[in-house]
């Protein structure tokens, strides 16, 4: 016996949201822990004295088939129910808890789980092939991972201006970190500007195995959803067949999927680019984590000026088709020639990826200013011939919508 996929879930949380299951998951957990580790010597003395460890750095890897807006609505504190039309901006990204429950053999109550709080993004990378499931892939960033003997939690609470106490639903296991009891294993509290920030227990909060109480300067200062709290609990629970979304479709493929290019000022308006086999597209930042002294946690993670690229494969029918496309995405017209010096026009890249079913736009990624590089043309014997066409965002900015452009 082992445990099988199907027993691993991935349940979200930001903002004011409790939390829901990821859909369409095909790999997700934690890829790397990295822990800054030190050895002490001394003079006089033949054997190490000890290890001084840092603060974990570690990273958080999902991958998924959904192609809804659900997980971008997430990341941005969201809870999936914008109108169709509606932009969603990665770099406003909040912090992210997630929770991954295992589910007893064959059963839907939960066993054990892992509690991976106050996650940032640090890339998201979307793939889109002819005979392969359109993908997206998000790398988050954190510095605390607690295996639970029981069920994980996600309390959200209306804050009242007070102290509390915000009693928990379940009583709370307990995990010691520099000698400090975390019952609360993370707490957010969102500020007067609408920021989520970490709480620091004993400086802004105490717990107990029954709740989270504030102390007098760091009362939750609006009035409601303003407090979420991760902990552990041997209540135990259970996630029903019914909290997957049965109504998304189980995968999209190339046949769904369109890839426009406008031409700039010579032609504003979208064209469908034909031929294309492939295409990617890439939003990351560098993360800086600030710490303090004191705090055995990170206290917030931010970054400068995010990175967008990608690429479009195509596989064209005539040698007349490949030539007309390089001049497309270099603004040339049918008579001047390309090279690989001159600086390339920022054009609107637009992908738009449809529901099998009846054939509406789920989601499209727009990068406004795209700039291609000149393709590197070499053949194969045996193959035919495919290019692929690099490009980068000038600014660093990709707008993902929820269905159509608004």
């Amino acid at each position: 016996m082992a445990i099988k996929a199907g027993q691993i879930l991935h349940v979200s949380g930001s903002a004011g949201q409790a939390g829901f299951v990821i859909d369409r998951i095909q790999t997700g957990g934690l890829t790397g822990i990295n822990v800054n580790e030190t050895k002490i010597n001394e003079l006089g003395n033949y054997e190490t004295v000890g290890t001084v460890r840092d603060i974990p750095d570690l990273t958080f890897e999902l991958q998924s088939f959904d192609v809804t807006t659900e997980l971008e609505s997430i990341l941005v504190g969201g809870d999936n129910s914008e109108a169709d039309g509606t932009k969603f901006d990665l770099s406003s990204f909040v912090p992210l808890d997630i929770l991954s429950p295992f589910k007893n053999s064959n059963l839907y109550t939960v066993a054990a789980g892992v509690v991976v709080p106050f996650l940032s993004l640090e890339s998201m990378a979307y793939s889109f092939s002819l005979t392969d499931s359109a993908s997206m892939t998000a790398t988050l960033r954190g510095d605390s991972y607690f295996i639970i003997p029981g069920s994980p939690y996600r309390q959200v609470f209306d804050g009242d201006g007070t102290a509390g106490p915000f009693n928990f639903t379940n009583t709370a296991l307990k995990s010691t970190i520099s000698g400090s009891d975390y019952y609360a294993l993370s707490v957010m509290v969102k500020d007067s500007d609408g920021v989520w920030q970490r709480q620091r227990l004993g400086t802004d909060f105490t717990n107990t195995s029954g709740g989270v109480t504030f102390l007098v300067d760091h009362y939750p200062e609006t009035a409601t959803g303003n407090i979420a709290v991760v902990y552990g609990s041997t209540v135990q629970a259970s996630y029903l067949q019914t909290v997957h979304d049965a109504t998304k479709p189980a995968g999209v493929r190339g046949r769904d999927i369109y890839v426009r290019l406008s031409g700039g000022e010579a032609t504003p308006v979208y064209t469908t680019w034909v031929g294309v086999q492939a295409a990617a597209v890439n939003w990351r930042v560098t993360l800086d984590r600030d710490e303090e002294f004191g705090n055995p946690q990170v206290v917030a993670q931010d970054f400068d000026v995010p990175e967008v690229d990608g690429s479009v494969t195509m596989k064209a029918s005539t040698v007349n088709a490949l030539v007309s496309q390089i001049q497309a995405v270099a603004a040339l017209g049918a008579t001047e020639i390309a090279n690989a010096t001159q600086d390339p026009p920022e054009l609107d890249l637009e992908i738009k990826l449809t529901d099998p079913a009846d054939g509406s736009t789920m989601k499209t990624l727009v990068i406004p200013d795209a700039k291609f590089t000149m393709p590197q043309l070499q053949g194969n014997v045996g193959q035919k011939l495919e290019t692929e066409f690099p490009f980068a965002s000038s600014t660093g900015v990709l707008n993902i919508y929820k269905g159509d452009p608004a």
